[in-house]
């Protein structure tokens, strides 16, 4: 039985598709299964994914209309046995002991997550060093070894599947899956997994290859010409509505406000006219204030409305939090309302130290 399902979703990457699925069938673990989700290809890839699957038993072709890498992946989930989980990008190469290597510090250890370092392959000339070095900081941790995953740890780790494994009684428990469509699903994907996931190992070894294309999602990337550039208020509504869902402790709210936070200011790089910015800053945090009072109701403004008694320490706290939440104007406006609240709580506690003092 398959150790590890390797799930690799493939759209026309002829290219590099044989030397990455050589690299699969030579691992040093043999008892794995590679899952190759060919997403409507049209240069000939699915001939390659044939040959392995004719030649190789441990090679599963599934087959779909193009619908990206997202509904290709949730593919491969669905038909995983394996108890841990792994992915591969069709342009990259894994090491030939990454398998043995991420198994063996997962059942050492007894981690719900392993996350090792990468080397970067640029294949246009053009990629400057910059970029070559920005992709290094991204994907390699500074961290080695056994750490609690708590919020910090979670947020401050990068997003990418590729150079990591997973636990597959997770993903199936609490039900995640990538949002189908997107084309940052790895993003939406780690932030879930990670709120479930209690230990994380970071492991030194460069184990994988990734490469840096011209037409790449990562090439988009570092190009920044994202297809939909609406993509990342897609997932963060994909987070929210699985978040709902899960009825997610309200300690976990801190973590979805700076995934927002930070997929807003990814938009900035994407190319948004200044009004459309506006416009989805708006819907982030009618969404963040959403999940807000779904956990604590209007409790937090329970204050009365009349006089000095609106400076109550849940007024505060309420809009101490929207402030951390929210971006551009209504950031501004909460911030105001907060310094507000803080001065009348001071002249109450002033005005009851007098009484008392009197008294």
């Amino acid at each position: 039985m398959a150790k590890i399902s390797v799930i690799v979703p493939v759209y026309n990457t002829r290219a590099y598709l044989e030397q990455c699925l050589a690299a699969l069938a030579g691992q040093t673990l043999v008892d794995i299964e590679v899952l190759c989700v060919d997403d409507g290809s049209t240069d000939g890839s699915d001939e390659i994914l044939r040959r392995f699957a004719e030649t190789d038993r441990r090679f599963r072709l599934f087959s779909q209309a193009n619908a990206g890498p997202a509904t290709a992946r949730n593919l491969g989930l669905a038909n995983a046995s394996a108890p841990y989980v792994m992915f591969c990008d069709a342009d990259d190469r894994y090491e030939a002991d990454y398998c043995r290597r991420m198994l063996e510090i997962m059942e050492r250890e007894q981690v719900d997550v392993v996350v090792c370092r990468a080397r970067t392959v640029v294949e246009d000339k053009n990629v400057g060093s910059c970029r070559r070095a920005a992709g290094d900081l991204a994907y390699n941790s500074s961290y080695t070894g056994r750490f609690n995953l708590d919020k910090n740890m979670l947020l401050n780790t990068g997003v990418v599947l590729w150079n990591k494994i997973f636990k597959k009684s997770i993903i199936e428990r609490q039900g995640i899956c990538f949002p189908d469509g997107c084309e940052h699903d790895d993003d939406v994907f780690w932030l879930l997994y990670g709120m479930f996931a209690k230990t994380i190992f970071f492991l030194p070894d460069m184990l994988y290859n990734y490469r840096i294309r011209a037409g790449s999602i990562m090439g988009n990337y570092f190009d920044c010409r994202p297809k939909d550039k609406y993509d990342r208020f897609k997932i963060c509504n994909f987070a929210y509505s699985f978040l709902q869902n899960k009825r997610m402790a309200p300690g976990m709210l801190p973590v979805f406000a700076e995934f927002c936070r930070r997929q807003a200011e990814m938009m900035f790089f994407e190319l948004f006219a200044p009004e459309e910015l506006r416009t989805v800053a708006h819907k982030l945090n009618r969404i963040q204030r959403e999940y807000l009072f779904v956990e604590h109701g209007e409790k937090l403004f329970s204050a009365k409305k009349q006089g000095m008694e609106t400076a109550g320490m849940a007024a505060y706290v309420g809009y101490w939090l929207l402030s951390k939440i929210s971006f551009g104007a209504d950031r501004l406006r909460f911030r105001e309302k907060k310094k507000t609240i803080r001065a009348q709580l001071k002249v109450k506690r002033f005005l009851a130290a007098a009484d008392k003092g009197q008294g």
